[in-house]
């Protein structure tokens, strides 16, 4: 992908595994990658040796700290997200704090540092997921969760419009990442087979590459 080459972008959430395939796939398209993880020591080696920074997508400081030094950034994709499973009644209010935190809060951060440390005609994506789009008992908390981040990344797309920079919102399916397995609470129900990742994050980039702003789950469709 030529679109890539020479440009420098940050990958939040790159220790998990849309963020390590999506940093790896930038990298071999020729990105400068700077890898964010709110664990730097679990970044794979090679993330690890090149540009990295810890932070925290619940923080605009954190946010802000760690990527002022890189910018401007002609990208940045953010791949943190976190999930659990109960209904209203179960869940843990802590829980939920975390929810919105990490999955609204969050891309709120995101899109407000987008606006500071983005590069005229640069972009911005973040990996809301189907969940923004699906009502679903014992998954209402984060469903609303991500809701709220589809809402934000749609006025995103206006606000970072006089700045040129394009914002995408990916709400693939369900991918095979391992991330059900890792709920904050709460045990996921039997779930079809995924997409893989990689299907995934490729059919990602060719959209910020052909300047997309919306990637729906019928877009991975022939994925």
């Amino acid at each position: 992908m030529p679109f890539f080459t020479g440009k420098t972008v940050a990958v939040i959430g790159a220790s998990g595994v849309f963020g390590r395939l999506t940093a790896q796939s930038l990298r071999e398209a020729g990105a400068t990658v700077v890898a964010v993880a709110r664990e730097p020591e679990r970044l794979e080696s090679a993330l690890a040796a090149g540009p990295h920074a810890q932070a925290d997508i619940r923080s605009l400081a954190s946010l802000r700290e760690a990527l002022a030094p890189f910018g401007p950034l002609d990208g940045i994709i953010n791949c943190a997200g976190v999930v659990a499973f109960g209904t209203f009644a179960q869940l843990q209010p802590s829980t939920n704090q975390t929810l919105f935190d990490t999955n609204a809060v969050g891309t709120v951060n995101l899109l407000t540092v987008a606006g500071e440390l983005v590069a005229e005609g640069g972009f911005v994506a973040s990996f809301t997921g189907v969940a923004a789009d699906m009502t679903i008992t014992g998954m209402g908390a984060y469903c609303a969760s991500k809701a709220a981040a589809k809402t934000a990344m749609a006025v995103g797309v206006r606000e970072l419009r006089s700045k040129k920079v394009t914002v995408l919102d990916v709400r693939a399916p369900h991918t095979e990442t391992g991330l059900v397995t890792r709920a904050i609470e709460g045990e996921a129900p039997k779930m079809p087979t995924g997409l893989k990742p990689q299907v995934v994050v490729d059919r990602v980039l060719a959209a910020v590459e052909a300047g997309d702003r919306d990637l729906p789950a019928d877009a991975f469709a022939t994925a």
